[in-house]
């Protein structure tokens, strides 16, 4: 199935048929109140009808690529999807920075609310907190994933008892070393 063209997916998209959908309405009622020809509304009548069309494309679209992809993810396993919970965690990040930035620039400018001020010291708090928090479970997962990697590439028990060759053989003392037949099939 081929991808539907950047139009199709601009009607089909909710956010794009709803404005559509609004704009159909309003001529419809415009048309109803006499203040738009009838041609006019009968075209957005239309114009609806294929717009339900590109909401239909698209949602078979997206249900044959999510097959799609859902067929090749079983014979070759990828890195796991991302949840959406990083969004969220994304927004609360940057919250908590603004209000730890914001914060102390209110502060000076509540000099007679002390319950604010308290409530907004309170926030901030809470604030440095989330952050500080944050960024230790972060570095104490990539140190986890650090050790696991590292254990993971440890040197074999053979290599700890056999060390490093202190040299290795050329090939003409290598090929005067072997037996005679197996220098007949060498060549040389």
């Amino acid at each position: 199935m081929n991808r539907p063209p950047l139009l199709v997916r601009a009607a089909g998209s909710p956010l794009g048929a709803l404005l559509l959908f609004l704009g159909y309405a309003a001529i419809v009622a415009g048309w109803y109140d006499g203040q738009v020809v009838w041609w006019l509304a009968l075209g957005s009548v239309g114009a609806a009808m294929r717009t339900l069309s590109a909401v239909g494309r698209v949602r078979r679209y997206k249900a044959w690529l999510a097959e799609w992809n859902a067929m090749g993810a079983r014979e070759e396993p990828g890195p796991p999807p991302k949840e959406k919970r990083d969004g969220r965690r994304r927004v609360f990040v940057t919250s908590a920075a603004l209000l730890v930035l914001a914060i102390p620039v209110c502060l000076p400018n509540l000099q007679g609310n002390e319950e604010w001020r308290t409530a907004l010291t309170l926030l901030w708090v809470v604030a440095c907190l989330y952050l500080v928090g944050l960024a230790l479970w972060s570095i104490t997962r990539r140190m986890t994933k650090r050790r696991k990697t590292q254990q993971e590439a440890a040197p074999a028990p053979v290599e700890w008892m056999l060390g490093r060759a202190s040299s290795s053989p050329s090939r003409s003392e290598a090929a005067q070393k072997l037996p005679e037949y197996c220098t007949r099939l060498l060549g040389s």
